[in-house]
């Protein structure tokens, strides 16, 4: 039944104009760590990564679209504790989804803002401590699924019918929960290029 159901929502939705997206951009993420006593240590500082993004977005009425896609993120962090630098360098790939409202401002031109949820995976990572490289994979601060929450604003260009391109941030948290956890909070900035059907 439940299947049935989101079958008919996206046969539904395919019925509507609906776009490929295409986003190249950089994750700038901030590592909370919060330890078993509760505190959270100030030795995390935020650092750059490589944000890449392929999604299907689908107009749902006039005003409303819905996306769904694959990304890939690096969830990249430094820091160093009494002078002794570290740096974490990781890989994550998910999927995502968002809904929201556009608005039209004329010439080609909108707004659009969503509300966006995504899982991700860790595929690779390490940590750069002491000058040895530690594999993440075996960490589960890492390589539990990850699951976050965020919204973005996007300002879009529609060139011809068919061609579109935008700039975009999206600002995201994740969402552990335990009594040691880290969470990621990265904020996106990309640009990208959409093709119309």
């Amino acid at each position: 039944m439940r299947l049935g159901i989101i079958f008919l929502f996206f046969l539904t939705t395919s019925s509507f104009a609906q776009s490929y997206k295409l986003a190249v951009g950089s994750n700038i993420t901030s590592y909370v760590f919060t330890n078993s006593t509760g505190s959270k240590p100030s030795f995390l500082k935020p650092a750059s990564g490589l944000h890449l993004a392929l999604s299907r977005e689908s107009s749902v009425s006039k005003v409303f679209l819905l996306d769904f896609g694959i990304h890939y993120n690096q969830f990249n962090n430094v820091g160093d504790v009494q002078n002794i630098p570290f740096s974490y360098a990781t890989d994550f790939i998910g999927i995502q989804g968002g809904i929201g409202p556009r608005l039209k401002l004329g010439k080609g031109l909108m707004l659009i803002s969503k509300l966006n949820a995504s899982v991700s995976k860790l595929v690779n990572g390490n940590q750069f401590l002491l000058n040895q490289y530690i594999d993440l994979s075996g960490d589960k601060q890492f390589n539990s699924l990850r699951t976050m929450l965020g919204y973005s604003f996007e300002l879009s260009k529609q060139v011809d019918p068919q061609v579109g391109v935008f700039v975009k941030y999206q600002h995201s948290d994740s969402y552990n929960f335990g009594s040691s956890t880290l969470n990621f909070i990265p904020s996106t900035f990309s640009l990208g290029l959409s093709l119309s059907k």
